[in-house]
């Protein structure tokens, strides 16, 4: 990243505490995009699998109370 300095009088101040400064806001929200993204991924899947029948369940070799952590880790 580049350092972006200015002059004020007789001094020179480095605008590298901006820069951090939105670095980190943008790095937290593309975390919690992705977060927000995969907790859409898990409810999905949880959906999916809760509309199955005890038969379609057992043939994924899965249990009505497995359903959760199966959407959860996607197995």
């Amino acid at each position: 990243m580049t350092d972006i300095t200015y002059q004020t009088g007789t001094s020179e101040v480095a605008a590298t505490h901006g820069t951090r400064y939105l670095a980190a806001i943008s790095t937290w929200c593309c975390q919690f995009a992705e977060g927000a993204r995969d907790g859409q991924k898990i409810a999905a899947r949880y959906h999916e699998l809760s509309r199955l029948s005890g038969p379609g369940l057992t043939a994924r070799g899965l249990t009505r109370q497995a359903i959760a952590r199966a959407a959860l880790t996607g197995h």
